[in-house]
């Protein structure tokens, strides 16, 4: 297998693909108002994009404008992860020929995303929100960089840019002229003048020949992207051991510093969990780590929002500050947090001051963590002494010195252990022969007797320490431990950042410079000017970068190996076409989706699959290659297996709880339970009597989604998602919304209207979904709704509700059994009898005392040992350390402390092993509510 004939392979597949539609006309999707002259649109489309800080610009519709000012800014709010609204300029309009095609266009030759806030009245505000965008005609990147940076009122400007794309000789119209009457004329002509719309102009690239390009360039068999393709033999080389502790600038649980773990050592790392199991967090965090190793790191996405979250997630943390190189509303906040640090160099000892800080802080935590162990095994060391009181004179009598104080028993077990290797029974007896004369035994004692008489002496010792004390309490550690987590967490954030700095000699801090230019500039100026920076200076200085996966072919500069470690989220989503520009610019790769989620869309056809293996001689590779039925992940999954994230973090068990049966087969680990929601309904079903028109929309459903929202909207909710499985019933939504509800409602409810597919990756606190669907539509459709991936993104969208519509009376399928599902209230979360008797004595006297108790209560991967009380008065009690030792005891704390629980102690010590006088001191000092009497 060799690298370039993997790249031409995916270069012919990429061929194959149908090309995607170009949005010509874009009056189409929500109108267009004409500006003309505007003096604050023609300010918000050019203004740099790097101040100190922006300045929103205000601006009043005419009356004439209200109506569709209103619907646009409206529009934009529904698709706010999107940016569609958008000023342009200087709009082409008319019939023209694009792609051999005759076809009706409203172009603007230069536009910009923006937000349009309502301030009451015709009065709004413009935000910019994003890069400067050339004409999507143009082809030639650098002359669209050079019109960008020259851009201006005048006609010249104006006929050069048209020009540059292929249009000569168009006329040139004045802004008195609206482009929405000159549309369906005879001419193609351009008005000069500023226009509000919504959309993006969405042109295809040649995916395909940016691939053949990179297979005939050096030095991509040293790149990710080759060990994706390779064997574990191929791809050996010296890596750092997947050992150690995961100490980071972010809070982890087990499964989540194990991937961190195998993230350090292998060429290709795959992450894969559900939805709410931390996935972003845990990218975000083995990037921190590489960089804190000294590495630079790529990290991509398919969309711009995932690019976003993943991007806030870093900023976030606290660390270096991402550079988001791509266009992205979010790049603007982080690039402005560049510009105060881009020339700044780490003062003299910073460095190491804030090292010392790190290292101090890291060294408190293992201080606590070694103070609860002790006590821990203190409080084990008595229930075993109390166990074998009967047999503590006979052990004393074996070893009197060993019941003496300030014996060393780390020493003594040390002594009794048995010797191997060279001369291994000589070393043993004379160990055996120093521990006795140690603890007074006599030479004849077996080694046996000694060691259970050691024991004996240590638990001897831990009930005068335990004794002493009043009984194991571990609250002021476990208070301890939460501070010093926190300010370990951001000690490290802070290491990072300086550290990021202090590595800026000559040459990085001219990249850098030349950066904050790039910066300043739009989407073509900036790959230009990243185009002639040193890449090995500009990661030295700057670790860590976001963008698409789109921006990475089209923005970052093509050089193999560019970043040590690539990142991609949404890998599941991500066809190898579009994910190989970025495995090329990266030595190891991470890669992170969920399979039981929406697959990539591919139109490559079997026959063309089997075409390109054979011409570029890749069959032993078409398991992997299969282009349109295997993803990135599950390419990366049979190249190196997966670390999967068991524990979930966001929803109510009710609402989870039917995709973790049916669609991850029980594998979700639910952190969410707890006695205030583990029996609550978090799912309403809606029976309407709706039909389907032959457009495929239920106007029923439509109606009766506008008037849930209505009513939630009123009663305070704030983030509320419309999804339906269908196109046709999502565009009958949105249309409804934007005519039936007002601007300042759809901003007041959060609310976001679309497909599945288009929802995959958000999140809301509430969800609307209307099926659409009903008894008569043919099977196609219900097979259609009820496929996994889709169901399994759709019902997992929402933090708190699921408000489902249906015009089905005989739903089958999954959709039946989700219907089903909703319909049953959830249970009380069960949990396991305890199997150690002092929670059994408790629970049975707290019982007896009218108190709710649960034994063995699950959350997440734990099991409480004993929950009691009701709904939000339920507090987490200790009765004894963790069987797995201090370690899981210490994860449990962290974990449950994440969840928002209250932990209290209730060790046997404390109580003097009374379990009826512990039941009564903990009622007083929890103060539960009593159980719930029929």
């Amino acid at each position: 297998m060799t690298v370039p004939a993997v790249l031409r392979t995916l270069a012919r597949l990429s061929a194959s693909e149908q090309p995607q539609r170009v949005q010509l006309d874009l009056t189409k999707t929500a109108g267009l108002v004409w500006l003309g002259t505007d003096e604050t649109a023609w300010s918000a489309l050019t203004e740099p994009p790097v101040q100190p800080r922006w300045t929103p610009m205000p601006w009043t519709a005419r009356a004439d404008q209200q109506t569709t000012v209103e619907r646009l800014a409206s529009f934009d709010a529904l698709h706010q992860e999107d940016r569609l609204l958008r000023l342009g300029w200087a709009f082409l309009c008319g019939p023209a020929t694009v792609g051999g095609q005759r076809r009706r266009v409203c172009l603007p030759l230069v536009s910009r995303p923006v937000r349009l806030h309502h301030s009451g009245g015709r009065r709004y505000m413009f935000h910019v929100a994003g890069d400067v965008a050339m004409f999507p005609l143009l082809t030639d990147w650098s002359k669209a960089a050079e019109l960008e940076t020259r851009l201006a009122r005048g006609e010249e400007w104006i006929r050069a840019t048209l020009a540059a794309g292929g249009f000569g000789d168009v006329p040139v119209l004045g802004p008195e002229h609206d482009p929405r009457g000159l549309i369906s004329g005879n001419d193609l002509v351009v008005v000069a003048g500023a226009g509000l719309h919504a959309g993006e102009p969405v042109v295809s690239t040649e995916r395909g020949a940016a691939l053949y390009s990179w297979a005939r360039t050096r030095g991509v068999e040293q790149t990710a992207l080759a060990g994706l393709y390779s064997s574990a033999e191929d791809t050996a080389e010296d890596v750092d051991t997947a050992t150690g502790d995961v100490t980071g600038a972010l809070a982890l649980s087990p499964s989540q510093q194990a991937a961190v773990l195998a993230a350090r050592a292998a060429p290709v790392t795959v992450i894969g969990g559900p939805p709410g199991s931390g996935k972003t967090h845990t990218l975000a965090a083995i990037a921190l780590d590489a960089v804190a190793s000294g590495r630079s790191v790529l990290l991509a996405s398919r969309t711009r929002n995932a690019a976003d979250v993943l991007g806030d997630a870093l900023r976030r943390a606290g660390g270096p500050v991402p550079v988001l190189f791509g266009d992205s509303e979010l790049r603007q906040e982080m690039a402005r947090e560049l510009g105060t640090g881009l020339a700044a160099t780490s003062a003299k000892g910073e460095l190491d001051r804030l090292d010392h800080a790190r290292k101090g802080a890291i060294a408190a935590v293992a201080r606590i963590e070694r103070a609860v162990g002790a006590a821990l095994r203190d409080e084990g060391l008595v229930e075993a002494a109390l166990r074998f009181q009967a047999l503590m004179p006979a052990h004393r009598s074996v070893a009197p010195r060993a019941f003496e104080e300030g014996v060393d028993f780390e020493r003594l077990h040390g002594l009794l252990r048995a010797r191997h290797g060279l001369f291994g029974q000589w070393r043993t007896r004379w160990a055996v022969r120093s521990a006795r004369r140690l603890t007074g035994a006599a030479d004849d004692v077996d080694v046996v007797d000694l060691e259970a008489a050691v024991r004996a002496a240590e638990q001897s010792a831990a009930q005068v320490r335990v004794a002493a004390n009043g009984g194991t309490s571990t609250a002021s550690l476990r208070a301890l431990l939460a501070e010093e987590d926190a300010r370990g967490h951001t000690a490290i954030a802070a290491w990072l950042a300086t550290l990021a700095v202090s590595r800026r000699g000559a040459g990085p801090r001219r990249a850098v410079a030349a950066l904050a230019t790039s910066l300043r500039s739009g989407r073509a100026a900036r790959r230009r000017a990243l185009a002639g920076i040193s890449t090995e200076h500009l990661v030295q200085a700057l670790p860590l970068w976001v963008g698409t996966l789109a921006d990475v072919e089209d923005i970052l500069p093509a050089v193999p190996g560019m970043f040590d470690l690539v990142v991609i989220d949404e890998a599941s989503h991500v066809d190898q076409p579009l994910a190989a520009p970025a495995l090329l610019r990266g030595r190891r790769v991470v890669i992170g989706g969920d399979p039981r989620q929406l697959r990539h869309v591919s139109f490559v056809g079997d026959h063309a699959v089997r075409e390109a293996l054979a011409a570029e001689g890749t069959e032993s590779l078409a398991d992997r290659l299969d282009v349109p039925k295997v993803s990135l992940f599950d390419a990366g999954a049979a190249a190196a297996g997966v670390h999967w994230l068991t524990e979930h973090h966001r929803c109510a068990p009710h609402l989870i709880g039917f995709a973790a049966s049916r669609f991850y087969e029980g594998r979700i680990a639910l952190l969410t339970t707890h006695p205030s929601i583990a029996d609550v309904d978090c799912i309403d079903v809606e029976r309407v009597a709706g039909v389907r028109d032959n457009k495929g929309v239920n106007e029923v459903e439509v109606d009766a989604v506008l008037a849930h929202l209505r009513r939630r909207i009123a009663a305070g909710v704030r983030s509320i998602g419309v999804v339906t499985p269908f196109r046709a019933q999502a565009d009958a939504l949105e249309q409804a919304l934007l005519d039936r509800l007002s601007l300042d409602e759809i901003t007041t409810g959060g609310v976001r209207v679309g497909t599945v597919h288009g929802v995959q990756g958000s999140e809301f606190d509430e969800v609307v979904v209307s099926i659409a669907l009903t008894d008569e539509d043919r099977p196609a459709a219900w097979r259609f709704a009820n496929d996994r991936n889709l169901l399994a993104v759709l019902t997992t969208r929402a933090r708190r509700l699921v408000h489902v519509i249906t015009s089905a009376g005989e739903p089958v399928g999954l959709l039946a059994e989700y219907l089903r599902h909703a319909e049953v209230p959830p249970d009380e979360t069960e949990g396991v009898p305890p199997s150690d008797d002092w929670t059994v004595r408790l629970a049975t006297e707290l019982t007896g005392l009218g108190i709710t108790v649960r034994t063995g209560y699950p959350v997440g991967q734990w099991r409480v040992d004993l929950v009691v009380g009701e709904r939000a008065s339920a507090v987490a009690l200790d009765t004894r350390p963790h069987p797995d030792g201090t370690a899981a005891h210490l994860a449990r704390w962290r974990a449950l402390r994440g969840a928002g629980w209250r932990i209290h102690d209730a060790f046997p010590s404390r109580f003097d092993h009374d379990p009826a006088r512990a039941a009564v001191e903990l009622a007083q000092e929890l103060n539960p509510q009593p159980a719930h009497r029929s």
